[in-house]
């Protein structure tokens, strides 16, 4: 009952326009952000560690257009999850790299789409659909049971493959990467088991997954960005990355967060610092998101 009535709210949102959609997720994002919620707290935190040289007002700000970005994200993702993909592909104003991603998807090697929490990055899915590909993304199921079978529902609709955070799950991506398809990855989650890289000059619990991924298969790797125009519409950008060819695991890693850093900054607002990016730290260092 509860996993349909979700669905049906969904379905609701998915026939709105999508201005009127980030109208609402605008105002949504400002009142998080007026009413001193824990994602702004989060935010903050996040923003004074990776802009230390920032002023206060120029944080405060950004910490704002965050919160706005995230929640029209939120609210523009029932669309994107229900939406026609050929409509969902006209949202796309223009890309950078798009010829070359396509080429090294016809090669026989694989892909490894590096998908970073930045701007819409759902809407990738439907827009690579509309392209005639597809792709497997690993899919880690959020805690609330009913949601996780929604999401996994949702996100397939378009005939991608969905596949969990387990051996079994890991074992697929290898074996796709190696038939040449497309994998996609999240390499900004904390996992629950990595190293510790350079982010934003801060150590960051940092997954190894796609650097083994690399290594193993051979796959080319590709960072993936949706980020959102002035207009409402986005700009796609997909950028090339070849640091995971190196064998140096602890320097692989650190090119990696340096290259969602210069995707980061593209569009700095856009990017999802209400996550606890840092909440595992080395010994000797204190989660820096404790209340105290």
């Amino acid at each position: 009952m509860k996993q349909r009535l979700i669905l049906g709210l969904f379905y609701v949102a998915s026939w709105l326009p999508r201005p009127l959609l980030q109208i609402m997720g605008h105002l949504a994002g400002w009142m998080i952000w007026r009413l001193g919620s824990d994602a702004r707290r989060v935010t903050e935190i996040n923003l004074s560690l990776c802009y230390p040289d920032l002023t206060q007002q120029e944080r405060d700000s950004l910490c704002r257009d965050s919160l706005i970005a995230t929640a029209m994200t939120a609210c523009e993702t029932p669309k994107v999850w229900l939406g026609d993909r050929g409509s969902l592909a006209q949202w796309v104003h223009s890309t950078h790299g798009l010829e070359i991603f396509q080429s090294l998807c016809r090669q026989s090697r694989g892909v490894l789409l590096m998908v970073p929490h930045i701007g819409n990055w759902e809407l990738f899915n439907a827009y690579h659909a509309a392209q005639g590909q597809k792709l497997t993304a690993l899919f880690r199921p959020p805690r609330q049971a009913a949601m996780a079978a929604i999401i996994h529902h949702l996100r397939v609709q378009f005939g991608n493959d969905m596949v969990p955070t387990t051996p079994r799950g890991i074992v697929q991506l290898f074996k796709r990467l190696e038939k040449g398809e497309t994998v996609a990855v999240l390499p900004d989650q904390v996992p629950h088991s990595g190293l510790f890289a350079p982010f934003f000059g801060r150590p960051a619990f940092t997954d190894r997954l796609a650097h083994r991924l690399v290594q193993k298969s051979g796959a080319k790797v590709v960072l993936m960005g949706l980020l959102r125009r002035a207009d409402g519409r986005f700009d796609l950008h997909l950028v090339p990355f070849d640091g995971l060819n190196n064998p140096d695991e602890v320097a692989a890693i650190a090119d990696l967060n340096s290259a969602i850093e210069a995707l980061i900054a593209k569009a700095p607002a856009q990017y999802q610092w209400e996550y606890k990016r840092f909440k595992r730290q080395p010994e000797g260092l204190s989660d820096p998101y404790l209340k105290r």
